[in-house]
């Protein structure tokens, strides 16, 4: 009896743990996200389409340069896996299916927005384009970067339809299942669903409309996923 007490004991230690780290992430996430759409409008990034414009301002201001092209985003996502976990502990109760399905299709958006973002290419033909002398050289790597940034539009910054569309869907499912069953409160689900389903809307815009296209979409869409994980960090934090 005392071996069981003791190892129920270590078991709520360690989930304790990893709620508050799920937690403290949500937190950050949202932090991080707030200060990159001020950062985005505050110094009015170039627009997708500009490769000359990306150049300069990685060459001139290459910190601004990095959070205006969405570096801070790919932080997010690392720090989305504790509170994805966190989630998952909390919620499997409730639907162990659908949170393994969320889980699931989230690892594959982190995994797929990775592997497409085309920022440190852009960064890397940006170094070229500064240190070439020869104009013939110099628009070479600059039709480089116009073909890098073509690809990489259809998600704009910060992220590809391929990897925003599994990540929106797997918040909602988990923001369902907050909803059905009431554990984290109905205001986290309801944001969620409001966020992750304006976050569809925009990367379904991007996917059937020229680039940057879904940037309508888009201060509403960070706004309600600041303001989601922060309460998604607020009650994982209160987690007994």
């Amino acid at each position: 009896m005392n071996t069981q007490t003791t190892h129920n004991q270590a078991t709520d230690i360690k989930w304790k743990s990893l709620y508050k780290a799920g937690g403290v992430s949500a937190v950050i996430i949202g932090a991080i996200l707030l200060i990159e759409m001020i950062f985005y409008i505050v110094t009015s990034a170039p627009d997708m389409a500009d490769a000359t414009g990306w150049f300069n301002l990685l060459h001139n201001n290459r910190f601004i340069g990095l959070v205006d092209f969405g570096i801070l985003e790919l932080y997010a996502l690392v720090l989305f896996v504790p509170v994805l976990l966190g989630l998952y502990i909390v919620l499997k109760s409730a639907s162990e299916s659908y949170m393994s399905i969320a889980a699931i299709l989230a690892f594959t958006g982190i995994a797929v927005n990775f592997a497409t973002s085309k920022l440190f290419s852009l960064l890397t033909l940006s170094d070229l384009y500064a240190a070439a002398t020869i104009m013939e050289i110099k628009s070479h790597f600059l039709a480089m970067g116009q073909a890098t940034l073509a690809l990489g539009a259809l998600g704009g910054i910060g992220g590809s339809v391929e990897g925003g569309i599994p990540l929106a869907v797997a918040g909602l499912i988990i923001s369902i299942v907050m909803l059905r069953s009431g554990i984290l409160g109905r205001t986290v689900g309801y944001f969620g669903l409001l966020a992750n389903g304006v976050g569809m809307m925009m990367y379904f815009n991007a996917a059937l409309a020229p680039a940057m296209s879904g940037s309508p979409f888009f201060a509403v869409f960070f706004l309600l996923t600041v303001i989601w994980f922060f309460l998604i960090g607020r009650k994982l934090l209160q987690e007994k």
